[in-house]
């Protein structure tokens, strides 16, 4: 020993971490991807330019100068566009009903937007007639639909209480006038009838139980399931 302090030897610095860390935050964005292209219609054109861009960078590449270019008409219904994404369609569909968003739902379904009335506001117990307010909210939807290529299938949906009256013997039959009466006013404006189909389905798709375990009646329930359900599709191409 001769009085000075040794020195440590350095420690070894583990930076094989970093690896891992790097593999996952790539399997995050490959998944990322693969659920975009399962809900989306693939453009070839902004497909081709995405795949460059991932592999360009994953190489450690500068990114290639190509870029998919904004399109000006994308917050709006694209006239041509008969592929039109259903993920874009919901947006386009949610800022026309914004204001009643409260009351009319969106759900993306594998092959259209669905867009959930509730009968209580559109019709009046036992009728098939619009009201007012039903009208308000449907021209907001039926003049930006119109014309540009889409095709709807329109459900009446009903609760079980039983309905028997000289023009409706059954919820059937009401159902399916109420669907009739919600297609009427998209042909008055300006659809096609060949793009509009309509199904009158009575309680036999509820979206709650109209009725508890011991078969008493749930009167919020039954109001919910009181529905037209309006399912827009974009026209096959070609």
């Amino acid at each position: 020993m001769n009085g000075l302090p040794q020195r440590r030897k350095p420690r070894d610095i583990d930076n094989s971490t970093w690896a891992l860390s790097f593999a996952d935050m790539m399997m995050l964005i490959m998944c990322f991807f693969v659920v975009m292209l399962g809900i989306a219609e693939i453009d070839p054109n902004r497909y081709e330019a995405v795949s460059d861009i991932l592999a360009e960078a994953m190489e450690g590449r500068d990114a290639p100068t190509k870029r998919m270019q904004a399109d000006p008409s994308a917050t709006r219904f694209a006239v041509e566009d008969r592929n039109k994404n259903l993920f874009e369609l919901q947006l386009e569909l949610a800022k026309l009903i914004d204001q009643d968003a409260d009351t009319v739902s969106l759900r993306m379904r594998p092959d259209s937007v669905a867009i959930s009335l509730p009968s209580t506001l559109f019709f009046k117990l036992g009728d098939a007639q619009l009201t007012s307010r039903a009208t308000q909210i449907l021209e907001r939807l039926a003049d930006p639909l119109a014309g540009h290529g889409f095709r709807l299938t329109i459900e009446g949906h009903s609760d079980n209480i039983p309905i028997r009256s000289h023009r409706y013997p059954s919820n059937w039959e009401l159902s399916s006038a109420r669907a009739a009466s919600v297609a009427r006013f998209f042909i008055d404006h300006g659809f096609e009838k060949k793009d509009i189909e309509i199904k009158g389905l009575a309680d036999t798709k509820p979206l709650v139980a109209n009725e508890d375990e011991k078969g008493n009646p749930i009167p919020e329930n039954q109001a919910r399931n009181r529905r037209v359900v309006i399912l827009v599709r974009p026209a096959p191409a070609g």
